[in-house]
């Protein structure tokens, strides 16, 4: 075969075996994502805690709409977006602490720069 492709042996392709996993739901991203943040910020003000659903909420609505409107091109190939993503987001905000974010406005501020960081930053143009 051409083009660097090189043929692999069917005997050794019959030790391994294939797994496919669907995609979690909804429901199970935001119940898995919040249970993360919720268990970081216990030592934070209550008003802190209190926003751990909607910022989750937030997040994967925001993930949702960029899968659907900015898929891969050919000219915007790097437009992939996974889990990964949102687990950056998640680890962002786990990076945070009681003492330097009191209100809710900084932890609000700090989970804007993570989503910026991890989407926006990725975009080519500002119709994007």
């Amino acid at each position: 075969p051409g083009g660097g492709r090189n043929d692999v042996d069917p005997r050794f392709i019959s030790l391994f075996s294939v797994y496919n996993i669907t995609f979690p739901s909804q429901i199970a991203l935001h119940h898995i994502f919040c249970s993360i943040l919720s268990g970081h910020t216990k030592p934070f003000e209550k008003a802190v805690r209190e926003l751990c659903d909607t910022l989750t909420s937030a997040t994967l609505e925001i993930y949702s709409r960029i899968v659907r409107d900015l898929p891969p091109t050919p000219s915007k190939f790097h437009y992939i977006f996974n889990l990964r993503d949102l687990s950056r987001i998640t680890h962002g905000l786990c990076l945070t602490t009681a003492e330097r974010f009191e209100k809710t406005e900084q932890f609000v501020r700090c989970w804007r720069n993570e989503v910026l960081r991890i989407f926006y930053d990725r975009l080519t143009n500002e119709k994007d």
